[in-house]
Parts: C-alpha cells; structure tokens; sequence
C-alpha cells in the first residue's frame, strides 16, 4: 500500500495545488498547454527513447496493443450509446472519452511506480503509439460530421512529437548522442514535461463546470473500470510481460485524456460532457489506479 499511495499522491498533490492557484488568479492555461506540446514533451520523447534500449519487437506490440484496446474500447462505446439512443453529437463525445490520459496522468504514475529509468521509457513509448491516435482517431471522432479521416490524419504531422520519436529512435538505434551542452539543454527542459503537465491538468479542473448525467458516469465507469481490465487482457494476449505488462496496463488505466476535453470545445462537440468526463475520471481515479497499482506490484 505504501508504494501504492507513494506511486498515486504525489500527483493528485501537484495537481490539486495547480488546482488551488488556478482559483485564486486568472492563469492563461493555453500557453502553457501549447508549451507543452511543442518543446516540453518533445525533449522528454527525445530525452527517454535516445538512451533506452527499448526494443523494436517491444515497440512493435505496444502499438498493436494499443490499437487493439482503442478499436474495443471505441467499439463498446459506441454500442453502448446505440443502446441508448443518443444523437450524434453526443455519441462522438460519448467514443471519445476511450482515450486515457498518458502524459499528464500516464508518464508520472508509470514513472514513481517503477522508476524513471525502467518504467519511464516504457510508458513514453505508449504515450507515443496512444498520442499518435488520439491525434488521428480522436479528432475523426471530434469532426467526423464535418471532416474527412484522410483529414484528421494529416494533422498527426503537425506535432513534434512525431518527429521526435523518429529522430530519438535513429539515434538509439545508432549509438549516437548530442554535444555534452545540447544534451544537457535537452535533459533540463525533459525534468520539466512531467511537473508541467499535471499542472496543466489542474488548471484544466479548476476551469471545468461538473455535470452529473447519467451518461457522464456511465463514460468514467467505462474508462476506469472496463478500461484496466480490457488494457490487461489486451496486454497479455499481445504478449507483453513484466514492467512492460504494467506500465502498459497503468497507462492505458488513466482517466480520460484532457485533450478531448479540448477538442470538444474547438470543434463543439458536447464541450461540458467531455470537460465534466475528464474532471470526474480525474478524481475518481485516485481509487481505481490504486486498486490496478496494489494488483499489479502484487503479481
């Protein structure tokens, strides 16, 4: 329980402290969220692929895992909202809450559970495979009445983060390293992406007004809930095994991903149910990551 609680409360600790000032003063979220986007997460991918050896097998199975669980998770939410008959805006928001949050949530847990060294690595290896489709398969769904797939694929380019995972696995692959002053630049600006982005996440929060629908919960219990379990089963059968099996099952475990909370807003989709979703997976989520912590460390 100790490594559990030591694993989970630091972050609910930023996060509420972000929370906290975000009440008291008028802070401009969108610059540090852009920020975050385009210079912090791309050193942290840059910073924890170059210098692991993470395997191209490994790699491999994280990405068919991780399109294996959207495609279920995706697929049983949209049943679940043909069964009950939403309209169509809501039952694209409804499909979009399948998506966890793997850097705000994801990298930090990951990393106070089984160690920046080991775990780390892995878990930015998932927040790649899982971002690359939230940015494609997430904003089909945000604009699929407006917009093309052909569309929404092309704006997955327009992330660094792509890019740095190419250039980061080159250089893995090949041994090479930067100049001692440019390493270092890049590693301080890496140690920033993990505090920034829960601070980012509480200040999402605080900015958020809850609803309580039944079809707000019925997506928190999907994504908390039927989530772990299919994220482990799905784990499994790919083949995954060891701190590879958890720190895939702990990220894809995470509340709902901010960012289709954000999409919800830019392309009108049901702004409140995500935004409501995503706070409430947020502070549900204390319990049921512990519960998937406590069975994993004891496995």
């Amino acid at each position: 329980m100790e490594a559990v609680l030591s694993a989970v409360i630091p972050v609910f600790l930023v996060v509420g402290a972000a929370f906290v000032v975000r009440r008291a003063f008028n802070l401009d979220t969108r610059t540090l969220a852009t920020l975050n986007i385009y210079l912090f997460i791309p050193a942290l991918v840059f910073s924890s692929l170059s210098r692991s050896e993470v395997e191209w097998q490994l790699l491999g199975r994280f990405a068919a895992a991780a399109v294996l669980l959207m495609a279920i998770n995706c697929g049983l939410l949209v049943l679940l909202a043909r069964a009950r008959r939403m309209p169509p805006d809501l039952s694209s928001a409804f499909a979009m809450t399948a998506f966890p949050n793997l850097g705000n949530f994801g990298l930090p847990v990951v990393a106070f559970a089984f160690g920046r060294e080991q775990g780390l690595p892995l878990a930015v290896v998932v927040m790649v495979c899982g971002a690359f489709l939230q940015n494609s398969v997430g904003v089909y769904l945000a604009q699929r009445s407006r917009y093309t797939m052909g569309r929404a694929f092309l704006r997955v380019f327009r992330f660094p983060m792509i890019y740095a995972t190419v250039v980061a696995l080159v250089f893995q692959r090949q041994g090479w390293g930067f100049p001692m002053a440019l390493s270092r630049a890049v590693d301080i600006t890496a140690d920033a992406a993990i505090p920034v982005q829960l601070i980012i996440l509480g200040l999402s929060i605080a900015e958020t007004r809850l609803s309580t629908d039944l079809d707000v919960f019925l997506a928190v219990g999907m994504r908390l809930i039927a989530g772990p379990i299919l994220a482990f089963g799905v784990a499994r059968v790919i083949g995954l095994e060891g701190i590879a099996l958890g720190a895939f099952t702990v990220q894809m475990s995470a509340p709902v991903a901010v960012g289709m909370a954000v999409y919800g807003v830019q392309f009108d989709v049901r702004p409140r149910f995500l935004s409501s979703v995503v706070a409430w997976s947020f502070i549900l989520s204390v319990a049921s990551v512990s519960v998937v912590l406590a069975l994993l460390l004891a496995m």
